[in-house]
C-alpha cells in the first residue's frame, strides 16, 4: 500500500503549516520592524543633519553680522562720510579717516575674513586696510570702479552677497575668490551717493565654519547667495544650476525649528535639509548623508534575520511538538480503524488516553463492539430467515399436483362433454403453470399476451361471454421486445372491474400495438366502459385510489406505472386519456428492447 503524500497526512500539514505561520510571521515582523526603523533612523539622520546645519549657519551669521556692522559704520559715520564728500583737505584728516577705519577693524571680531577695506570718494581719492598677503600694487580706485558688478552693486540692484563668489580683482597672478560687498556713502546733506565702500570677505567665513563642524568632508553642502547656488565638497566651491533635479518640499517631514527646510529629490530619493542666513536670499542647504543610513540598515538587516531564522527554528520545534502531541495518537487511531477494517474487532485499550483523543478512542472501541454484535445478531436473523423460508416451503402445495389435478378435470370434463369447463381449467392450469414456473423479471410480449389471453378466457366465462377481448399487432416483430411481467392483466383486469362491470351491459377492450413517432413501443388498452375525469385518473396512476388486482393481491395499475419508471425512466410508464361514460384508453410507453431467446414458460395445448 502506497504511502499518502507528505502534505496530505496529519503530520505533513502540522509541518506546513507550522512552518508556513512561522515563515509569513518573521516576513511581517522583518518589514514592519525594518520599515519602522528605516523611517525612524532616517529621521534621526535628518534631525542630526538639522543641527548640525543649525550651528553651522549660526556661525556664518554671526561672522556676517559682524562684517555687516562693519558695512554700516562705513556708510554711517559721520568722518567716513565727509572724507567721502570732500576727500581729504590734509594729509592729516586722510590720516584721522584711516585711523578710525584701522581701529574699526581691528575691533571687529570678524577682521580674520575680511580681506580688505576700501573707502572711496567719487573725487578719486581713497583709504583701505587690506591684509598683507592681499596688497597689490594695482590701481583700486579704477579696478573697483571697472568691475561689471560695480555699478549695480552701488545702485543696490545686487545687494549684500548676491554678487557671489567671485575672483580677487586685485590679484591676479593666482585666482584667488572672495565675496565682494559693495555699498554706496551718501552725501551727508541730501540722498546722493558721494563715495562707496568695498569689502572683500574671504570664502574661509563659510568653509570654516562647514570643516568645524561638520564630521568631515564627505557630506555635500550647498550655498545660495541670491541666484547663484554654489556646492562646497572637500574645501571647493563649484557653481551649479540647481541643487536638485526633482527638489520638493517634503511636507511629511517635522523640523525641529521652525524656519527649517526639509526637501526631497523625488527621482533620487535623497533628503536635503536648508536653514536661511541673516541675509535675504542666502541659504545653506546639506544633503543628508545615505551612507550612515545604509550601514546601519544592513546591521538592523543581519539582525532581522537572526530574529527571523530563530521564528523559523521556535516553528519547527513547535511543529515537532504537535507532532508528538497530534500526529502520533492519530496514526494509532488510524491503524485500530484499519484492524477493524480487516475484521478484527477485539477491543484496544491503548487508544483510550486521558484526553480528547482518548475519548475518540474510546467511541472507536464501543463502535467496534456495537459492530461485531449487529454483524453477530445479522447472521443468527439470516439463519432463521432460512429455517422459517424451508418450513415455509415444506408447507406450500407442489404447483405441479395442482396442474395435474385441473388436466385431470379437464379431460373429465371432456369427457362428459362440457367443453366451457374444460377451456376454463385449462386457461386456469396453464396461468398457474406460468406463474410458477417463472422467474425472470422481463418477458417476450408475446409471452406476456398469452397469460392475458389466459387470463381473459376465465373472466369471460365468469362475466358469461359479456366481454370481448381483440388484439392487434401492426408489426409481429414487436411481439419479441421485453416487457415487465405481469404489466397488461392488471390494466386489463381494471378495465372490467371499474370500467365495463359498472356500466350493466356488454363491453369490449381493445389491444393496439404499435411502434410511435419517437420510436418507442406503444400499448394501447381501450375499454368502452363508464370512463372517468382527470382528477380520477391521476389519482389512480398515483395509487390514491384502490386498484389492486383481484388476481395479484399486490399489483395494481399504480404499481405498474411506478415499475416501469423505475426500470426504464420517467420518459416511460402509463398515461390515462378518458371521457367519462364513453371510453377509457391507458396507452404503456416502453422501449423497443428485444428478449433474448428462451425456452417456452408455457405450451398452450387443449
Amino acid at each position: 500500500m502506497m504511502k499518502p503524500l507528505f502534505a496530505k497526512t496529519i503530520k505533513g500539514k502540522i509541518i506546513l503549516s507550522t512552518m508556513l505561520f512561522s515563515f509569513l510571521l518573521s516576513v511581517l515582523i522583518a518589514f514592519s520592524s525594518y520599515g519602522v526603523y528605516h523611517n525612524y533612523l532616517r529621521s534621526n539622520l535628518i534631525q542630526s543633519s538639522e543641527l548640525s546645519l543649525q550651528v553651522i549657519a549660526d556661525s556664518i551669521s554671526n561672522e556676517l553680522k559682524n562684517i555687516y556692522s562693519l558695512a554700516d559704520w562705513c556708510q554711517m559715520n559721520d568722518t567716513v562720510g565727509e572724507f567721502a564728500l570732500y576727500g581729504s583737505k590734509t594729509p592729516k584728516q586722510k590720516i584721522t579717516v584711516y585711523d578710525y577705519l584701522n581701529e574699526r577693524y581691528n575691533s571687529n571680531n570678524s577682521s580674520g575674513y575680511i580681506q580688505r577695506v576700501l573707502i572711496a570718494s567719487n573725487k578719486g581719492e581713497f583709504i583701505q586696510i587690506v591684509q598683507i598677503r592681499h596688497s597689490s600694487a594695482s590701481d583700486v580706485f579704477n579696478v573697483v570702479k571697472g568691475l561689471d558688478y560695480f555699478t549695480p552693486a552701488l545702485q543696490g540692484q545686487l545687494t549684500n552677497l548676491d554678487i557671489g563668489i567671485v575672483y580677487d580683482p586685485f590679484i591676479t597672478q593666482t585666482k584667488l575668490s572672495i565675496f565682494p560687498l559693495i555699498r554706496p556713502i551718501y552725501s551727508l546733506y541730501d540722498s546722493s551717493i558721494a563715495g562707496w565702500t568695498f569689502i572683500s570677505i574671504s570664502p574661509l567665513l563659510f568653509s570654516d565654519a562647514v570643516d568645524m563642524y561638520q564630521h568631515g568632508n564627505e557630506n555635500e553642502v550647498y550655498l545660495t547667495l541670491g541666484k547663484n547656488i554654489y556646492r562646497y565638497h572637500q574645501g571647493e566651491y563649484t557653481l551649479v544650476n540647481s541643487i536638485g533635479e526633482s527638489l520638493v518640499k517634503d511636507e511629511r517631514m517635522t523640523a525641529l525649528y521652525q524656519d527649517t527646510m526639509i526637501f526631497l529629490d523625488a527621482e533620487q530619493k535623497e533628503y536635503y535639509v536648508s536653514r536661511p542666513l541673516n541675509t535675504d536670499g542666502c541659504y545653506i542647504t546639506q544633503k543628508v548623508n545615505d551612507e550612515e543610513l545604509i550601514s546601519q540598515t544592513n546591521f538592523f538587516v543581519l539582525i532581522l534575520l537572526a530574529i527571523c531564522l530563530i521564528i523559523l527554528l521556535a516553528g519547527y520545534f513547535m511543529s515537532v511538538l504537535l507532532n508528538r502531541m497530534v500526529n502520533r495518537p492519530v496514526l494509532k487511531l488510524q491503524d485500530t480503524m484499519n484492524r477493524i477494517a480487516d475484521g478484527d474487532f477485539s477491543r484496544e485499550t491503548s487508544i483510550e488516553w486521558d484526553n480528547e483523543f482518548g475519548d475518540i478512542g474510546k467511541g472507536i472501541n464501543k463502535l467496534s463492539e456495537s459492530i461485531h454484535t449487529l454483524m453477530h445478531s445479522r447472521l443468527e436473523m439470516e439463519k432463521q430467515k432460512r429455517d422459517y423460508e424451508f418450513q415455509m416451503l415444506q408447507s406450500q402445495i407442489n404447483p405441479h399436483f395442482l396442474y395435474n389435478t385441473l388436466m385431470s378435470i379437464k379431460w373429465m370434463a371432456t369427457i362428459q362433454n362440457a367443453p366451457g369447463i374444460a377451456e376454463m381449467t385449462t386457461s386456469l392450469s396453464r396461468l398457474l403453470k406460468n406463474i410458477s414456473n417463472g422467474t425472470s423479471q422481463f418477458v417476450p410480449l408475446s409471452e406476456e399476451l398469452d397469460l392475458l389471453r389466459d387470463y381473459f378466457t376465465i373472466m369471460k366465462y365468469r362475466y358469461g361471454g359479456t366481454i370481448d377481448l381483440n388484439i392487434q399487432t401492426d408489426d409481429d416483430a414487436l411481439l419479441g421486445c421485453c416487457i415487465l411481467r405481469f404489466t397488461l392483466q392488471p390494466i386489463v383486469e381494471n378495465s372490467i372491474f371499474h370500467g365495463i362491470e359498472p356500466k350493466g351491459s356488454a363491453g369490449r377492450i381493445e389491444i393496439h400495438i404499435f411502434k410511435n413517432d419517437k420510436k418507442s413501443l406503444q400499448i394501447d388498452i381501450t375499454d368502452d366502459g363508464i370512463g372517468m375525469d382527470e382528477e380520477m385518473a391521476r389519482m389512480l396512476l398515483s395509487g390514491k385510489v384502490e386498484s389492486k388486482s383481484g388476481f395479484f393481491q399486490k399489483i395494481g395499475v399504480s404499481n405498474v406505472h411506478h415499475r416501469i419508471q423505475l426500470e426504464f425512466g420517467s420518459s416511460y410508464g402509463l398515461s390515462i386519456r378518458s371521457i367519462a361514460g364513453s371510453f377509457t384508453t391507458v396507452t404503456i410507453l416502453l422501449p423497443v428492447k428485444p428478449c433474448p431467446e428462451r425456452p417456452a414458460a408455457n405450451e398452450r395445448k387443449e
